[in-house]
């Protein structure tokens, strides 16, 4: 953590201290990130119109069933099950598969860019950090529902050693059918409390995924303190992934009432020793880019800025 705050994230430090003036919160702001701080999660309600949240809900939708999608960005691509996710139908994705994201979101749905880059998102994020984030990755992604918890949705934490901070934007109302996250408050302190579990891979335990099960969790963090985020499409979850959380965590796993969950997703982190995180990923068209604030273009990449003529017109 020393390391990535004040090493290798010391240049990133300075530039958000450059460009303070471009950081200054309301209060409204302030208190997200005191939550953070406090809790290790905020939560704001219904913060984007349903009229823009439902307008990319039904673009995204299309794109998913059409097969638009990142083919390389999958668990089971991760976890070296397959090379590809080239070759599968819609539904067969949805019986294998945990999570998929769609190509090119910012191309593709151009309305998701004043999202995933609103100023009000980045100031808390910066404020809450301390830094510019080296890695400010946007993926519009869907969870799908199985008989058991797979991956993420057992509890865990994302990062010992660097800062780690995810964001979420429901495309869809979250209840216990759509997979809320659930967080242990306080548990991103670093405290005695925290530190106690440990993942079972740790221990050289194969199950849950490696992750920590429910009853693991529930004897240092009693049931009852635990936050469960169901919040209606167009609110934002913001959590401090250093802490225990689980999500999309379906209440009553092979339920056929359960439904995907689909929301635009922002992963900011510190740096890791070894691993390079100074590259965005975020493909975003020439004229979209040449639009963004100054604040805004702090979080983007021009090298990944696209000004193929096809993209534009198939954005268009």
């Amino acid at each position: 953590m020393l390391y990535s705050r004040r090493i290798a994230g010391a240049e990133t430090r300075r530039l958000f201290k450059r460009n303070r003036s471009l950081f200054t919160m309301n209060e409204f702001e302030a208190r997200q990130v005191n939550s953070l701080r406090e809790s290790g999660y905020a939560l704001i309600s219904e913060f984007f119109p349903r009229e823009l949240v439902d307008r990319i809900f039904l673009k995204a939708d299309a794109m998913f069933h059409n097969l638009e999608i990142d083919t390389h960005l999958a668990y089971s691509i991760q976890s070296k099950d397959r090379t590809t996710l080239d070759g599968l139908c819609y539904d067969e994705l949805a019986a294998t598969e945990k999570m998929i994201a769609l190509r090119d979101p910012l191309v593709r749905i151009p309305e998701a860019l004043d999202v995933a880059f609103h100023e009000s998102i980045l100031k808390i994020a910066a404020n809450f950090l301390g830094y510019l984030p080296p890695l400010y990755r946007v993926t519009l992604v869907r969870d799908f529902p199985h008989s058991r918890p797979l991956h993420s949705s057992n509890f865990h934490k994302d990062n010992d050693e660097s800062d780690s901070l995810q964001v979420f934007i429901y495309l869809v109302d979250v209840d216990d059918t759509r997979g809320p996250l659930v967080y242990i408050p306080g548990s991103n302190h670093y405290d005695v409390r925290s530190c106690r579990p440990r993942l079972s891979r740790d221990l050289g335990i194969p199950a849950n995924d490696g992750r920590l099960s429910d009853e693991e969790v529930e004897r240092i963090y009693p049931r009852r303190s635990w936050a469960v985020l169901q919040t209606p499409r167009g609110s934002v979850a913001a959590i401090h992934g250093n802490g225990i959380h689980k999500g999309p965590a379906w209440n009553k796993p092979g339920d056929p009432n359960n439904r995907p969950r689909t929301a635009i997703k922002l992963d900011l982190h510190g740096y890791k020793a070894g691993i390079s995180r100074d590259l965005n990923e975020n493909r975003i068209l020439a004229p979209d880019y040449a639009r963004m604030t100054k604040l805004q273009r702090l979080f983007a990449h021009p090298t990944l800025v696209k000004q193929e003529a096809a993209l534009a017109a198939h954005a268009s």
